[in-house]
C-alpha cells in the first residue's frame, strides 16, 4: 500500500480592511478538520499568506473557495506543489500574525511551526514576520 500524496498550495492575497480574521480562522478550522487539511496562515492587517495542504480534490475545492471569496484581493499563488508528506503537521490550521506580542515569541513559534516546510515558504513567512 502506499503512502498518501497531497497537494500544497502556498498563496497570499490582499485582506479587506478590518476583516474578522478569528471568524475566518474558526471556520477554516473547523472545514479543514472535516476535509483533512492542515495549513499557516498569516495576517498583518493588509495582507494574507497562507500555505494549505491536504488530499488534491479538497485542496482544490478550498482553493476555489479561497480565489471568490470577497475577503480576499489579489490572488497569487507563490506555489502550487504536489507534497509526499504533510509539511504543516495535523493541525486544522494554525495562525500566526501580528498582535502586539514582542518579536522574539512570535518568530519562535514560527519557526517551530515551519519546522518541515521548503525554504521558499519558510523565508516568505520569516520575511513577513519581520516587517
Amino acid at each position: 500500500m502506499s503512502e498518501p500524496s497531497y497537494r500544497q498550495i502556498f498563496y497570499t492575497s490582499r485582506s479587506d480592511a478590518g476583516v474578522d480574521v478569528d471568524r475566518i480562522l474558526q471556520q477554516s478550522r473547523h472545514n479543514n478538520a472535516v476535509d483533512g487539511i492542515t495549513g499557516l496562515l498569516w495576517h498583518d492587517g493588509d495582507h494574507f499568506l497562507q500555505v494549505i495542504e491536504g488530499p488534491e480534490s479538497s485542496i482544490a475545492a478550498t482553493y476555489a473557495r479561497i480565489a471568490i471569496d470577497p475577503r480576499h484581493h489579489e490572488v497569487t499563488v507563490l506555489s502550487d506543489r504536489p507534497v509526499p508528506k504533510r509539511e504543516f503537521g495535523y493541525w486544522s490550521m494554525e495562525r500566526v500574525g501580528t498582535s502586539g506580542m514582542d518579536d522574539g515569541p512570535v518568530l519562535a513559534r514560527l519557526e517551530r511551526r515551519l519546522d518541515n516546510a521548503p525554504d521558499a515558504v519558510r523565508r516568505a513567512f520569516t520575511a513577513a514576520a519581520q516587517r
